[in-house]
């Protein structure tokens, strides 16, 4: 070999073993904001990754690591600028992140219009020469479309930001709505987990709750007080209710019949909607999801009505804040009103990206919002006090019969309040004997189907009594 051949080879040994040193470096610096990124770090793993990028624009893998980051912690802007400049380049990777993205943003066509471009880099030919790795999206966006037709349109008169770890001890809501607790609230032996979150009703009669199964599914489950601080043997609320995937969050309502909770099954948008069910005869009736502005593509659970104040809470991660969630307040409807979709501001009000834009103008929530603040506020004394709940039209709350101005209706309430002490009894005699049938004996049976007729009647009963009661006292 000629002296000058050896110094070049070697040079270019040298050269090349310069370059996989730096690609070596630049793949654990990679792995190294990959592990910041899980370990919560999402600022310190952003400012590594906008380094590499920066000593080398062509470091696809870096580039789309830091676009996900950017845009799973509210930076939109240079999320979209890093991933569109990848998408140019071809890959089809940024290309599936912007379809997600655009979802997000409810901007459908443009959402579908990516998906097609992915799925088409996916082929060569007549040969696929990738994995689709966009799963569910499609249904996802076609559902999307589906509720934008029928976004509600709500009042949201207040949102605050909290800690996503237990973020349900920062519901403000009154006694008469309950109370939240963790794992802790859970009786010893029943299933419960680190991410279990109970719900028990005012009377501190019912619990429901979910956790995790053996399978690492979550479920929800319930169980009803018996004599003696003792509480009857655990029961599934319905493997159903998850629709495929997990079911948490419950929240039930005083009736008893009305259950809120959250899954993550394959009617979401997208990780976890919330969903409305209520008990039949035969246990919780089909979920409905309850649609914009509640569910996004996003994490949305603990939905809460609390009839004493008027208001009404839940939580989503859809704005990003990393370890955090927005806890919104509303204001509940008697009757759905849906938002015309016609409206420009459709797409804004089924984000709620600015609440300012839900109110109603000239309205005053001032009387809600020092409700939520008595409801949270009152002392244990004053709560006993309480004789009854009844919310009027106005955000107008009646807590005793000194309340009322009508006599009519003050003696219709007393009706009321003694059909629904019977209806109380009639639950817990059928809680028992369902208890009963569950363990196995069927003696019961006829019986229990009677008291379940007799129940739907009686709801049937309450809620003419409760509007007539309302009507003599506004008339």
């Amino acid at each position: 070999m000629k002296i000058h051949d050896h110094i070049i080879s070697r040079a270019t040994a040298v050269v090349a073993a310069a370059l996989l040193a730096v690609a070596g470096s630049a793949a654990q610096s990679l792995e190294q904001a990959r592990t910041l990124a899980e370990d919560g770090n999402i600022d310190g793993a952003i400012t590594m990754l906008r380094t590499l990028v920066a000593e080398d624009p062509k470091d696809a893998e870096s580039s789309l690591l830091l676009g996900e980051l950017l845009w799973d912690s509210g930076h939109d802007s240079e999320a979209i600028e890093v991933l569109e400049s990848l998408r140019k380049r071809g890959d089809r990777e940024a290309t599936l992140r912007l379809a997600r993205i655009s979802l997000a943003g409810y901007d459908i066509e443009e959402a579908r219009q990516l998906l097609a471009a992915y799925r088409k880099s996916l082929v060569k030919g007549k040969r696929q020469i990738a994995e689709d790795q966009s799963g569910n999206l499609e249904d996802q966006i076609d559902r999307a479309e589906g509720m934008l037709d029928r976004v509600q349109n709500i009042e949201v008169i207040d949102s605050v930001d909290v800690d996503a770890e237990e973020f349900f001890r920062q519901y403000p809501m009154s006694a008469a709505a309950g109370r939240f607790m963790g794992q802790e609230g859970v009786p010893e032996g029943f299933p419960a987990d680190g991410q279990t979150v109970v719900h028990v009703t005012e009377s501190g009669n019912r619990m429901v709750w979910s956790a995790s199964d053996e399978e690492g599914i979550s479920r929800l489950y319930g169980s009803s007080a018996l004599l003696g601080n003792e509480w009857e043997t655990p029961a599934s609320l319905g493997d159903e209710l998850g629709e495929g995937g997990d079911a948490a969050y419950p929240y039930l309502m005083p009736d008893g019949v009305t259950l809120y909770y959250a899954n993550d099954g394959e009617n979401s948008l997208g990780g976890y909607d919330i969903y409305l069910t209520r008990m039949g005869e035969d246990g919780f009736l089909q979920p409905a999801n309850v649609g914009m502005p509640f569910n996004s593509p996003y994490n949305d659970y603990l939905l809460v009505i609390d009839e004493y104040t008027g208001a009404g809470w839940f939580a989503t991660d859809r704005n990003r804040h990393p370890g955090k969630v927005t806890i919104y307040t509303f204001v509940p409807q008697d009757l759905r009103v849906n938002v015309s979709v016609d409206d420009p501001a459709l797409a804004s009000l089924a984000r709620l990206n600015n609440i300012a834009l839900t109110l109603k103008e000239g309205k005053d929530y001032n009387a809600i919002l020092a409700a939520i603040e008595e409801g949270r506020s009152m002392s244990g004394a004053e709560k006993s006090n309480v004789d009854f709940l009844l919310a009027l039209p106005g955000n107008k709350v009646y807590t005793s019969y000194g309340d009322f101005r009508n006599p009519r209706a003050r003696e219709a309430m007393k009706v009321y309040l003694s059909k629904e002490k019977k209806l109380e009894g009639v639950l817990a005699r059928l809680e028992e004997l369902r208890a009963d049938y569950r363990r196995g004996d069927h003696s019961q049976e006829a019986v229990i189907l009677k008291l379940e007729k007799e129940m739907d009647n009686a709801r049937d009963e309450l809620k003419l009594l409760r509007n007539q009661v309302i009507n003599f006292e506004l008339h």
